[in-house]
């Protein structure tokens, strides 16, 4: 007998069937129209979730069932956990398989794809491909070839662990804040998650200094780019927006920072966003207010980092300043 899917259509945030027919239409529509499949097991559940941090998405998907699939270029870059069976991703005619507890990039992000999934439990991340080259310092809007991974699996075993640590703290702490709050720290979480796949995967992101960057790390750059931070900290901003700014690239931006300030574009935001948690604190109410809602305002959302940082630029815990409010 067929059971109809639990919950609304694929794009929806869950999924599940024991449809057979149901879950073949789902992964058509999911990954292309070439796509064959060996009947489940009979009964056997197919479950799909979704979820989003900022513009990335986060998915699981598992289904008792051998199928292949083919399609065209994603435009994203999708990090795949294999938590159990196990799978082969295609791409440009290299083959990598992936067995239980391995990570591995499903494809170059321009070029069509492939893969044959063994009865698998996957755990997907995919991070839109303009935010990987932001915080690789790639000029948006400039002719460039693509980013190219040099291989679809982690530069080490300790950077393949790194990255499922990063999605666990994601769900478990950013993505169980109520929907549609906190923006900094869906911000934030989004190039964390990017940020991670740059370490953790061997690319061609990072071109070699231009002349013409080097040339434009000016005080006059910082000077811009400071006014800028200062005029909208709690805004969703990162290098790209700030050396839009500056009218500099955003490798310019990031030299320039380094040259006269000693530090990074983003650790200056930081900078600036602890200073007003500070005075926040100074403000607060004590019995109304707490560190905890004060350091996701400003974009802080790991507690120990938060009073690390504030214990270092302060001298106190921050519990401290806002007893003494």
């Amino acid at each position: 007998m067929h059971q109809p899917p639990n919950s609304g259509p694929p794009d929806g945030p869950g999924f599940r069937t024991t449809d057979v027919d149901v879950a073949r239409d789902w992964l058509k529509a999911a990954y292309g129209t070439s796509l064959r499949m060996k009947t489940p097991a009979r009964d056997s559940a197919f479950r799909y979730s979704r979820t989003h941090a900022g513009p990335v998405s986060l998915s699981t998907l598992s289904l008792a069932a051998e199928y292949a699939y083919a399609t065209g270029p994603l435009g994203a870059v999708a990090v795949t956990h294999v938590v159990g069976g196990r799978m082969a991703g295609e791409c440009a005619g290299e083959v990598t398989p992936a067995g239980p507890g391995d990570v591995m990039v499903i494809a170059q992000p321009h070029l069509p794809y492939a893969g044959r999934v063994f009865s698998a439990e996957l755990r997907a991340v995919t991070v839109p491909l303009a935010l990987l080259e932001e915080l690789a310092g790639r000029p948006a809007g400039t002719a460039a070839r693509p980013l190219r991974f040099t291989r679809f699996t982690p530069v080490s075993d300790a950077m393949a662990g790194q990255w499922k640590r990063t999605v666990d703290y994601v769900e478990a702490s950013v993505l169980s804040l109520p929907a549609g709050g906190e923006p900094l720290l869906m911000d934030a979480a989004a190039r964390m998650l990017a940020a991670t796949v740059l370490a953790a995967f061997p690319t061609d992101a990072r071109p070699d200094p231009v002349l013409a960057d080097t040339r434009d790390a000016t005080p006059e750059t910082v000077r811009r780019a400071v006014a800028f931070i200062e005029s909208q900290p709690a805004s969703e901003i990162g290098p790209a927006e700030m050396a839009s700014a500056a009218g500099v690239t955003v490798r310019a931006l990031q030299y320039a920072f380094r040259r006269h300030l000693g530090t990074t574009p983003m650790a200056y935001l930081r900078r600036v966003r602890l200073a007003l948690a500070h005075a926040d604190l100074v403000a607060a109410d004590p019995p109304q207010d707490t560190v905890t809602a004060i350091a996701h305002q400003w974009g802080f959302h790991h507690q120990g980092r938060f009073s690390a940082a504030y214990r270092a630029a302060y001298g106190v815990p921050p519990r401290h300043t806002l007893a003494g409010s």
